[in-house]
């Protein structure tokens, strides 16, 4: 302990030193407060999380990438600033899913409804690779450019799920594993070779939906008939020639051609990236507020946070059940938004956390804004909320249960050549010992057990939900549904996003349309934390360990999104 303590003081030294280096090479500064008109440059690719807390002391990090609250908080203060003239967006290759690209169009649009255009580029909609994603987001858009050699990769959808039995009975890796719900399809990875049939039909349903959604928002952003676009897509890949003669893109041009043509549009006004914009600070003044909460990750027991070795993030039951518990006890806080993207995890955790929300739901309104994924355990601990909103592709629903393990006994003993000599009292103390499958009494015990989990599951969402049972009971059975279906079935009221979502948090709080600052959670990190987040494996190994000591997260459970679908939330 004492070398771990040690360690951890010379490492947070070295870091503040790097750090402060750092910053003097690089001339990292805060962002700019610019007098007179402006255009905002926004760069939209890669990752994009729903919110990352800011480090403690602004000036010691890289500047933060963006993230999909600041950017909401930065588009609405544009659409009132009487400063901006215009948004120039530079899209580039994305990693994040449908329900943010929704999100995203929708906040473009209403910068264009304000009256400020919108004009945005793209180098290519895929380069050796599917740019569906990137086109649809694109065609939110005053105007489209492309450059001379960029193509237009409108290819369609493509879910291409891994499966990996046939390389585990190499291994002589054994899959063990139960479900309860038949599209509960989450172990099929491991278990089978190819798609089940149920889980191919809730598949094919999913990327349907997602099709037609692109189709139709495609066709009214460029005033072509639903059936032409699914044509051009049939006949894509195209050149930026095509694309133009087809009226998918309105400009061929370089970028400094594109953005010399901006600046003689708007001659006179400087430019400015959305990281220097000043107008989108948070309103953090007054006596009243509404929270919005941040739930993302896979959800375990424990404190929950982000992994400092692989940055997955996790929602912990102590972690944002204290949170919510502190919510609800802040008389200043008069409604909470809870933004959930999470495919499930740990049963219990889950279980947990439903119950904090509605311990909070009793003191106060509480608004779900599902995100791309708010499935299993994610959909658990949001059915109690006062209401949920959805964007038309978010995943949600997949009421369902499994478990199990890989029994690497044969692996082992036939390939490496290792053998145990084990001692035991009790009939089943090797029930979850990886080294043999589970036999058939195992099987049953669990499998009961499991049955129990999913009819409280059952339960808690007709309860939430105002549902009968059976209502619940035909659209579980671990389906996945997009939220535009899940509306219909009463899974989630509305369809909409972080305005939509805050306007119903003001209006069941009884808070006038823009009463109340809005406040972020969780709140910054504390310093050590980010430090040890912050830095890379070979460096903060030792505040990595310490950290995931200090979390003690617990590994993903019986609520869990299928593999599958996991991939609809990553490019096409």
């Amino acid at each position: 302990m004492r070398r771990l303590l040690v360690t951890l003081l010379v490492l947070t030294a070295l870091g503040i030193a790097i750090a402060a280096l750092g910053f003097v090479l690089s001339g990292h500064r805060a962002p700019r407060m610019m007098a007179g008109d402006r255009v905002v440059m926004v760069a939209l690719g890669g990752e994009l999380e729903d919110y990352r807390a800011s480090a403690p002391v602004a000036w010691l990090a890289e500047r933060e990438p963006l993230h999909l609250a600041g950017l909401w908080r930065s588009l609405a203060a544009i659409r009132d600033d009487a400063s901006v003239r215009a948004v120039a967006v530079r899209i580039l290759d994305s990693g994040f899913g449908m329900a943010k690209a929704q999100e995203v169009r929708r906040q473009l649009a209403a910068v264009i409804d304000a009256g400020k255009p919108v004009a945005c580029y793209l180098d290519t909609a895929g380069e050796g690779t599917n740019g569906t994603l990137e086109y649809f987001l694109a065609t939110a858009c005053s105007e489209i450019s492309l450059s001379p050699l960029g193509e237009l990769n409108l290819l369609g959808l493509h879910a291409n799920s891994l499966f990996l039995r046939g390389s585990l009975d190499k291994l002589r890796i054994e899959p063990s594993f139960l479900a309860v719900g038949r599209y509960k399809s989450a172990a099929e990875t491991f278990t089978e070779r190819q798609h089940s049939a149920s889980s191919r039909a809730a598949l094919e349903a999913v990327v349907g939906g997602y099709y037609d959604q692109i189709v139709a928002a495609v066709a009214a952003a460029r005033g072509l008939a639903p059936d032409a676009v699914r044509a051009l897509v049939d006949v894509a890949p195209l050149s930026a020639e095509q694309a133009l003669a087809a009226s998918l893109v309105d400009r061929i041009e370089y970028p400094d051609e594109f953005r010399s043509r901006l600046e003689a549009e708007h001659a006179g006004a400087s430019w400015q990236e959305l990281a220097d914009y000043d107008g989108g600070r948070p309103r953090v003044g007054g006596s009243q507020a509404v929270a919005i909460v941040f739930a993302q990750g896979a959800i375990v027991r424990g404190s929950g946070g982000v992994d400092p070795w692989t940055r997955e993030m996790f929602i912990g039951s102590d972690g944002l059940g204290e949170l919510l518990s502190e919510l609800a006890d802040d008389d200043a806080v008069r409604a909470v938004v809870l933004r959930v993207d999470s495919g499930g995890g740990s049963a219990l955790a889950s279980d947990l956390l439903h119950r904090r929300v509605e311990l909070l739901r009793q003191k106060k309104p509480v608004v779900v804004s599902m995100s791309d994924l708010a499935a299993s355990g994610g959909y658990y601990l949001a059915a109690k909320a006062s209401r949920i909103l959805a964007e038309p592709g978010t995943l949600t629903g997949s009421i369902g249960v499994v478990g199990g393990k890989l029994a690497t006994g044969r692996f082992e003993e036939e390939l490496l050549g290792v053998t145990r000599d084990a001692v035991s009292r009790g009939a089943h103390a090797d029930l979850y010992s990886s080294r043999r499958p589970f036999d058939e009494e195992e099987r049953r015990l669990l499998g009961a057990r499991m049955e129990e989990i999913y009819r409280r599951f059952i339960a808690v969402v007709a309860d939430g939900r105002s549902l009968p049972t059976s209502a619940v009971e035909r659209v579980a059975e671990g389906r996945i549904w997009t939220g535009e279906n899940a509306r219909e079935h009463g899974l989630v009221d509305e369809l909409g996003g972080f305005d939509a979502a805050l306007a119903a948090a003001r209006e069941l709080a009884g808070l006038g349309a823009d009463e109340g600052a809005v406040r972020f959670y969780p709140r910054s990190r504390g310093f050590l934390e980010w430090l040890a987040e912050s830095q890379p494996p070979a460096f903060g190994g030792e505040l990595a360990r310490l950290a995931a000591l200090l979390r003690a997260a617990r590994a993903p459970g019986a609520l869990e999104l299928p593999a599958g679908f996991r991939e609809l939330t990553r490019p096409f």
